[in-house]
Parts: structure tokens; sequence; C-alpha cells
């Protein structure tokens, strides 16, 4: 995932204003770039007419004229003082070993070299020289490189040509440089005829020898990006865009046709994610997380994608049309703007038309397909307005969207309901009845997701006890909780014998995983608390040994009773008699917790309603007279960030 860039574009108004008629040679993206490349235009003039002395160099001056023109909306960070400020962010992360002190010193280092580091643009820095080698030397690598040979000059131009991966790269001679550093096991496939036409091997061979030691941790950090590769390598801070940034970087040095894909923004949760793709050499294209998953590997492969885009050096051409007409287009399109969209790659999908209406929303001919984040709508597809129509192409099934535009103010503003997008490719628009209202039996506030699941062998079970002493000596079995609830739940206790001690054990060999526990007074109904009563066990991990963990109020820590000697108790200060005992196991963190404050919304008329907030006394919220059959919005307002929308349907809350 990657935080948006603030560092937005400026368009410069000549290129929006000027429309010059020329009988110039070139095509009109290759003449706007010559326009706007002011006294550096003889620069790329002198590239094209080296590449025009000979016919023999026809392919050479396609490929010369395919870069100068996509260049005039790239740009790049000065050369010489970002290979300083690089220097100096490798040289803190090789010398401060607290990640607290690192962050803050990045930070800092950042903050100072902010000046110098101001992106120009491209066409108006380029050298004839500089492009010259590029394209001389990217053509010998095309022809020399066993696992090249399948890529067609359209894929060449894309993957193999560029000087740069990624916009904001300084012009250096990187492929030059990084060629023979990091290689892996690249050199010793040479000798096996299976693997040396084979780009996917080559992709993976290069990550095997560095990634145990890319170990970047996710901890949000505010830097300039790092787009060097032996940078990058030492990075301790990043995410999946920094490792696939490293992984892009790596294989284009050594002529690897790897890309960087991306979700502007994931379907069904927060944040987005990049990753990269091989152009396979014999079977589909193969997608993978670098330094986390080996090309061929299982990446993600349940999630399912909105839209998908590819990174490209050539600007995507309605994006870029949008962004001259209207000097705007979303911030989570923003870094779309170098790329294409891919979407049929790598699921089921299908063409979506939509009405567009006449709001004021609608006026500057342009509407957006967006998906919902955990807190608002967010951008993902662009569309032209045509006869009061938009047409979306592949997009994804099986997901929730909203049709919006934005108004002068660059205020977006719904142009539709939300609707799901079903499986078989039906639109479903939400509605809402508000002659027909519903009680909700709400569970969580978020999906639960695979890694709960892939943990379920510590979630298994346990037993509580009860005795008349803190030894537990005779103690009874008052409730055992289900073989496989993953999640939360409540047990009833039958036996109304009260006694003042209480506990957590184990009912199997191996541990069985708790987040809190919960009791009820049989009278009153009331939650009642106790103090901590332990057998003394020594703590080998802080993170699941700490008995207070299993009522400090907070679902992301967890303690785990494991055999006989190893549980937590509870002494009540008088014998009680419990009516029902309440769990949440080990998770993430998204049960309904007690005490915390939980607000419940529905969409209705472009904007979503607040029907009613509690403090949850349960694992669960009861909501009364909900308006039936609209889009569903719940939200912890206490702590976390992982609030979900839902529909409702016998019973059940429906995730999307």
């Amino acid at each position: 995932m990657k935080k948006l860039s603030v560092n937005i574009i400026r368009i410069p108004a000549v290129l929006l204003i000027l429309q010059l008629v020329s009988c110039s040679p070139y095509g009109r993206d290759v003449r706007e770039a010559l326009r706007y490349a002011g006294d550096n235009r003889e620069e790329l003039e002198s590239v094209i007419r080296y590449y025009s002395r000979d016919k023999a160099d026809s392919l050479k001056r396609k490929a010369a004229l395919f870069l100068i023109g996509n260049m005039t909306w790239h740009r790049s960070y000065p050369a010489e003082a970002y290979a300083e400020y690089c220097h100096k962010i490798d040289s803190l992360n090789l010398a401060v070993d607290d990640d607290s002190t690192l962050a803050a010193a990045m930070e800092a280092m950042s903050l100072r070299y902010a000046p110098e580091l101001e992106p120009v643009y491209d066409v108006r820095t380029i050298t004839a020289d500089y492009l010259i080698r590029n394209i001389d030397y990217s053509f010998s690598v095309w022809e020399n490189t066993d696992w090249l040979q399948h890529l067609d000059f359209s894929q060449f131009c894309e993957y193999v040509l560029p000087y740069k991966c990624v916009d904001l790269q300084p012009l250096t001679l990187w492929k030059e440089e990084y060629a023979d550093i990091y290689r892996g096991e690249l050199d010793w496939m040479a000798p096996v005829s299976e693997y040396r036409f084979n780009a996917r091997m080559a992709a993976e061979a290069v990550q095997e020898r560095i990634k145990d030691s890319v170990k970047m941790k996710r901890i949000p950090v505010g830097y300039t990006d790092v787009l060097d590769i032996r940078t990058l390598v030492h990075l301790r801070f990043g995410n999946c865009y920094e490792r696939s940034v490293l992984g892009l970087m790596n294989s284009r040095s050594k002529g690897i046709p790897v890309t960087m894909d991306f979700t502007p923004a994931w379907a069904d949760r927060n944040v987005n994610h990049h990753w990269n793709n091989v152009l396979s050499t014999r079977r589909r294209n193969i997608d993978f997380e670098p330094f986390r998953f080996r090309p061929g590997d299982f990446h993600y492969t349940d999630n399912p994608y909105a839209k998908v885009r590819r990174c490209t050096f050539a600007p995507d051409p309605l994006l870029l049309e949008a962004l001259k007409k209207d000097r705007f287009i979303p911030p989570s399109l923003m870094p779309a703007l170098f790329s294409k969209d891919v979407t049929a790659e790598y699921g089921k999908n299908t063409d979506v038309v939509l009405k567009t209406g006449g709001r004021k929303g609608n006026r500057s001919g342009y509407v957006y397909l967006c998906v919902f984040n955990n807190e608002e709508w967010v951008p993902v597809d662009i569309a032209r307005v045509r006869h009061g129509k938009a047409v979306f192409h592949s997009v994804g099934k099986g997901l929730v969207y909203m049709l919006a535009g934005y108004d002068s103010m660059h205020m977006q503003v719904p142009l539709t309901s939300p609707f799901l997008l079903d499986t078989r490719g039906r639109t479903v628009f939400a509605g809402i009845d508000r002659e027909h209202l519903q009680d909700m039996h709400i569970l969580r506030k978020f999906p639960a997701f695979g890694h709960i699941y892939a943990v379920r062998k510590y979630l298994r079970q346990g037993r509580l006890e009860a005795a008349d002493n803190p030894r537990f000596s005779n103690a009874v079995l008052m409730a055992e909780f289900p073989e496989w609830d993953l999640l939360a739940g409540e047990e009833k206790i039958a036996d109304t014998t009260a006694y003042r001690y209480w506990r957590l054990k184990c009912s199997h060999d191996s541990s069985s995983d708790f987040a809190e526990l919960y009791f009820y007074d049989r009278s009153t109904g009331e939650r009642i608390t106790g103090t901590l009563v332990t057998p003394g066990m020594p703590v080998r991990n802080h993170e699941y040994d700490t008995p207070e963990h299993i009522c400090d109020g907070d679902p992301l820590t967890y303690f785990a009773v494991v055999r006989d000697d190893r549980w937590v108790g509870f002494d009540f200060g008088r014998p009680v008699s419990m009516g029902e005992v309440a769990y949440i196991r080990r998770g993430d963190g998204n049960d309904i917790c007690p005490g915390q404050v939980y607000e419940l919304y529905y969409w209705d008329e472009g904007r979503w309603v607040l029907h009613d907030r509690q403090t949850a006394s349960r694992v669960y919220l009861d909501f009364k007279d909900v308006p039936a059959g609209a889009l569903y919005y719940i939200k912890c307002i206490t702590t976390g960030e992982q609030n979900r929308i839902f529909f409702y349907e016998n019973g059940e809350q429906i995730w999307y």
C-alpha cells in the first residue's frame, strides 16, 4: 500500500492554451513535447535527426519518437541532489538501530533535502546524449538477452526501452550501473536450456540472493520516495510499494520484462496495493509481490479487484485528457496517470453502462467509478459521459460501487446510489424501504479475513471452571466454549451455584488463545469484574503470556491458556452466580467489544444517515427499527480504522 503523494503535477498554462497548427512530420504528441521543451527543444530534435540518418535505424527512430512523444508529463528529481539524499538515507538505515529514532531521522533528512528535490520536467532537462545512450543500450539488451526474445516492439517500448521505471526517478544511467549487482542466481541459469529463455525464472532468480536482506517494516514514515536500488535493499521501513519498486528496478536493470501493477484502492478494505508482474515467456503473465512471494506462488488469489492498473511510460489517454481539460483528476487516480487498465488479466469482470443524470458533478464530461475504502468513496476508474451514459470496461464482479462526479470546487458528488455488481454481472442498486423497518443483530464491524483462519489451531474450545478456593481444588466445570468458534460469542451457564473464584483453562494439549473474557451476573444481567488470579507461571513471551491481556479491554491483545499449568482466573470477592460468560478470541479486533461506542448508518439520497449510536455492553449490538433494503455502514468511533459496508439479509451481515 502506498499513501498518495502530495506532490501534484502543476499544469503549465502554455500547454493548456496553446494549440499550434504545424506541418511538422512528427505526430501530435511529439509536436507537443517539442513545443513544451522550450530551450531544450534542440536536444530532442537532435535525437530524432540522429536516428533519421540511416534506414537501418528506423526502428530506433520509432523508439525515440515513442519516448519523446510520451515524455511531456514526466518529471524527475534532480540527479545530483537526489543521489546525495539517498546516500544519507542509506547511511541512517545502516547506522541507527532504534526504529523510532531512525524514523525521526529519516523524516528530518527528507525535510532538509526537500528544497533541493523539486521535480523538473524531463522534456526541459534531458540531453540528447543521455537519450541516445539509453536507446542504444536498450536495443542491445533486447537483441542479446535470451528471456526478452518473446517481446514484440510495443512491449519492448513499454518494458525495456524507458529510461525510468516510475515517474520522478532521476535521469541516471541506472540500467548500466545496476546491471551487475544483486543478480541473485541469474547467471547460474544459462547452462539449463529450459531456463535460458524463461522470463519467469529470470524474475525469480534475481530475488533469491537478496530476499532475506529485504526486511521492510510496515511502519508509517514520512519521507521522499527512495528510487535507488542500493538504498532500497537496506531500507528498514517500507510496504508493498517500496518492495515493488525495488523488484521492478532490479529486474529491469537486468533486462527482465517485469512491470509494476497496482489497484488504486482495494474494493473490500482500506488503502491500495502494489506488486510486480512478469511478462511470461510461455504462459500467462504472472503476478507476485517481490521478496514475499516467488513468481508463480499464490499472491492474494482470492482478493477481489475492482480495477488493476499496470505502470507504463505512456500516459493513460483519458486521464491525461481530463487532467488537461479540468486541471484535476481525483487524488486516487493521480498515480494511475502513467498506467493502463489490465483488470481483464486478474479475474471475473464485465462492462458496466450507467446513466449519469443531470447533476452538477457531471458538468465536466467525466465521471468516476468508486469503491468504499472504510471511510469514503474512492475513484478507481474514469469514463466520458456520452448521451447521458458512461461506459466502464472490465469492472470486477461481486463488489459494491458508486458513480460519482466532481463539482467546480472539486468536491465529490454522488451520481447514483451505491450498487452491487454481482458475480453474474448484474447491477443491483441499493434502495431504502422506510415503510418496512427491521431489527439488526450485529456481531462485527468488519469482515473476517483469512489471517484469522490461519491461526485456527490456537482458537479451539477452552473451558470455564469455578471453585470456592483460589487454588481451584475440586473445581467445577461451568461451561465449555465451542470447538470451532474463531471469533466471539456468549455461553449461558446452567449451574446456578454461586462461586467466588472462576477461571479459564485449556481443553486440550495445545494452547487456546483468548483476547477478552466478560462475566454477567445472573440476577442483574450486568457485567461484573474481578481481581486477576494466576498460578504464577513464568512469562515466555509478552505477546501472549501476559494474563492481564484477558481483561484489558483491548481485543488486539491476548492470553494463551495451555495445559493445566497456564490458566487465568478471577476473584470476585464474594460468591457470584453467573448467567453468561462472553469471550473474544485472538483476532483482528473487529468483533463488537463491550465498552466501545458504535454508530450504524444507512445510505439515503447521496449521503450516510446516522441511525443510532450505542455503547456496547455485550459482544453484539441490537439496533431497532432500521429502514430495510439499504446499504449499511457500521463504525466504531472509540478506536480502530476498519469499518465496513454491508447489506443485511435473513438476519446476517453480507459484507462488501
